[in-house]
């Protein structure tokens, strides 16, 4: 928590130390209105009992000057402290975009004690950007309580412990807020699959499934069930410190119902002036509501430690993986392949898996040559494609390429040259331009490359679709713009891959799964013309065996091993798990 607190008392000055010294001002100034006025009531009082006009005169404009300068600075400060909390925001943000986006790996994403960690950062961000303005706020608000324990205690000495009897309440406070987060710390497993379900229960893409299979209601229930597990944790949790919280409110209202009992006898005694025990009773009177914000300021204030401190961890979460992955010093990336890509002993088992999903690969993929993967589905080949486009670091072996370890490249570097369709390509809502530019960033704004990209991609029929051509706004979501199917929005995915000519490493993850036979076949030849004269590897993921045999080498998976290598006719001779799953196939296109 000291991290995050000196983040927050730096982060105002290092955003906009104008703005930061403003609401320093009107953070300190507001909350001493109420003590101020409680003065001038008791100089008030003082100044009548003496009968002396000028005196009345004086201290009314005092007290007039007295509220025009912490009111006026109050409103003067108010748009400039949500201004200062939106471009602190908005530098979180990009600070998370930063950080979060662009990892060297994907277990920020999947790994659950990360992932869960990235889901409070990103549900929690929202509180960051407040958390100077509160910080100040709550300084302001304990500094007039402290002030108005000295006024009280200079009636009756002893009353300068009344503002410790809050301190029960504020710790009371800040243990159960600690206990709190905690509880929804556990619980976020339980909240993010509710979300889930909400979305599958309220959003488009998943809207003909649950009307089709009628499960609304199924989506409901189980929503209502992870949602009532979480709640019943935090709720127990809450209960316990609740009792806790009372009996420190019941010791402070003792505590100042004998203050009271004690400035009144110092009043009828004569032991103080009337005016400052005026002073000191109205002070006294504003306690409860000074102790209540100091509460309300601690828990907001709090709220926002501990969400900066679950975004520094995430921070600190990917400055560590960073610092491990990428290399010192490292390896140049060869500008094209001579000898190819090589697997070596390659193993990696997810962490919430029982079995290994590649296990001791050995293979070589040539320079030029077109890589058919097949398998069953769960024979590893997303996770061959996620290991070639270090996405993960394996558990053992290693990837070279032309003999250097995948290891040794800068992890941007290296997918700098490699492009991949993936088969689940993101809708990315912008213009037709913009969606298929962001292949090639240098390029995104060459609309000669762009549309060779679509051509390639056999995206012509589409393009001519369109309304606007390449200034096409694409999406619903974000915007009012076209809709596309399923099947466009992979062919735009496609030509995104195909805006780099000559990658090291081309792969075709299933691009196709939403097109035809035809449509695969002809995508498949566009990119293996490419790769074969440019010298690069292509590997192409599929089911579809027709599409298949044309690849210069296929690599059959089974259960993350290596089942067989070959050419087609090699395979188609051998009379193994090949053959068996292309003449399965090949029933259905007799």
């Amino acid at each position: 928590m000291i991290g995050a607190l000196r983040f927050v008392l730096g982060i105002g000055p290092r955003t906009d130390r104008v703005r930061s010294l403003l609401v320093v001002a009107v953070a300190l100034l507001e909350p001493a209105t109420g003590v101020g006025l409680a003065v001038l009531l008791g100089l008030f009082s003082e100044v009548a009992t003496r009968h002396s006009t000028d005196g009345l005169l004086l201290l009314t404009l005092s007290a007039a000057i007295f509220v025009m300068l912490t009111q006026g600075t109050f409103i003067a400060g108010y748009f400039t402290r949500l201004r200062l909390q939106e471009e602190i925001q908005n530098l979180i943000e990009l600070r998370f975009i930063d950080v979060v986006g662009t990892t060297p790996t994907l277990e920020v994403h999947e790994r659950p004690s990360r992932s869960d960690k990235a889901a409070t950062a990103r549900a929690t961000r929202g509180e960051i950007g407040p958390a100077f303005d509160r910080l100040l706020w709550l300084t302001g608000a304990a500094l007039a309580l402290i002030a108005s324990a000295v006024l009280m205690a200079s009636v009756v000495p002893v009353l300068a412990v009344l503002p410790l009897f809050a301190v029960p309440t504020v710790l009371a406070t800040k243990a159960a807020d600690k206990r709190r987060g905690e509880a929804e710390e556990r619980t976020t497993p339980s909240t993010r699959l509710a979300g889930h379900l909400f979305t599958l229960a309220t959003t488009a893409a998943p809207g003909r499934e649950t009307r089709l299979f009628g499960l609304a209601g199924e989506l409901r229930r189980r929503h209502r069930a992870q949602w009532d597990a979480a709640g019943r944790d935090v709720a127990a949790t809450d209960g316990r410190a609740r009792v806790r919280v009372a009996l420190a409110w019941l010791l402070f209202v003792l505590a100042y119902a004998g203050a009271i009992v004690l400035m009144v006898r110092a009043a009828l005694s004569g032991e103080a002036s009337l005016g400052l025990v005026i002073t000191a009773v109205a002070v006294s009177s504003q306690i409860t509501g000074q102790v209540q914000g100091l509460l309300n300021l601690s828990f907001w204030t709090l709220e926002s430690l501990r969400a900066t401190r679950v975004f520094l961890d995430v921070v600190e979460d990917a400055e560590a993986e960073r610092a491990a992955v990428v290399p010192a010093t490292p390896a140049a990336v060869p500008s094209a392949l001579r000898d190819g890509i090589t697997l070596e002993g390659l193993t990696f088992q997810y962490w919430n898996r029982d079995q290994p999903s590649l296990d001791a690969v050995d293979l070589h993929l040539p320079a030029g040559a077109v890589v058919a993967l097949v398998g069953e589905n769960g024979a590893g080949k997303s996770t061959f494609v996620a290991m070639l486009s270090g996405f993960y670091r394996p558990d053992a072996g290693r990837v070279l390429v032309d003999g250097t370890d995948l290891a040794q490249f800068s992890p941007e570097e290296w997918r700098a040259r490699t492009t991949v369709a993936f088969q689940d390509p993101v809708p990315i809502e912008m213009s037709l331009q913009d969606t298929v530019g962001l292949g090639l960033l240098d390029h995104r704004d060459d609309p000669e490359r762009i549309l060779e990209a679509l051509r390639t991609a056999g995206g012509d029929r589409l393009l001519s679709a369109l309304p606007d051509g390449l200034d096409t706004r694409l999406g619903r979501t974000s915007w009012d713009g076209k809709g596309l199917s399923g099947g466009q929005w992979q062919t735009l995915a496609n030509a995104r891959a195909a805006m780099r000519r000559t990658p090291l490493l081309r792969i075709l993850d299933e691009p196709s799964a939403s097109l035809d036979a035809r449509a695969e076949e002809w995508l498949f030849k566009q990119y293996a013309e490419i790769d074969r004269l440019d010298g690069g590897v292509t590997v192409l993921v599929t089911h579809r065996f027709t599409t298949a045999r044309a690849a210069d080498l296929i690599i059959v998976l089974d259960h993350g091993r290596v089942a067989e290598v070959g050419t087609h006719d090699a395979l188609i001779q051998a009379n193994g798990t090949y053959a068996d799953l292309y003449r399965l196939q090949a029933r259905y296109f007799v």
